[in-house]
C-alpha cells in the first residue's frame, strides 16, 4: 500500500526539502509547493511533496496511522479517537478536497 506520509521541514534548498518524520530523514521534490519553510509540515508521498498540511493535521495523520499499524500486528487500538476527526464529519469532504470540487 502506498501512502503519503506527513513530514516536517527541516530545510530548504531551492525547489528541494529536508524534511523529517519520526526518526526518518528524506529529500523530497517541493516544486509543486511555493513558500515553504523550515519547520513547515508536508505531505510526502514517494519523494514529491504533494501539500502544505498543519500541525493539527499532522498530528491526527500520525494518529491514524499509529492506530492501523496498532491493528496490522494484533494491538489494541482506539479507532474512535484515532479517527475522530473523521468521524466528526462524516458525510463532508476534507477541506482541500472541497476547495478542488468548488473551482
Amino acid at each position: 500500500m502506498c501512502i503519503a506520509l506527513p513530514m516536517k521541514v527541516t530545510a530548504v534548498n531551492g525547489t528541494t526539502v529536508h524534511c523529517e518524520r519520526t526518526g526518518r530523514a528524506e529529500t523530497a521534490d517541493a516544486s509543486m509547493v511555493v513558500g515553504l519553510i523550515p519547520g513547515d509540515f508536508v505531505l510526502v508521498f514517494r519523494n514529491e511533496v504533494i501539500r502544505h498540511i498543519d500541525e493539527t493535521e499532522a498530528h491526527q495523520i500520525e494518529a491514524a496511522l499509529a492506530c492501523v499499524e496498532a491493528a496490522m500486528t494484533g494491538k489494541e487500538a482506539d479507532t474512535d479517537a484515532a479517527f475522530a476527526d473523521i468521524l466528526a464529519n462524516t458525510g463532508k469532504l476534507p477541506e482541500h478536497l472541497e476547495r478542488m470540487r468548488s473551482a
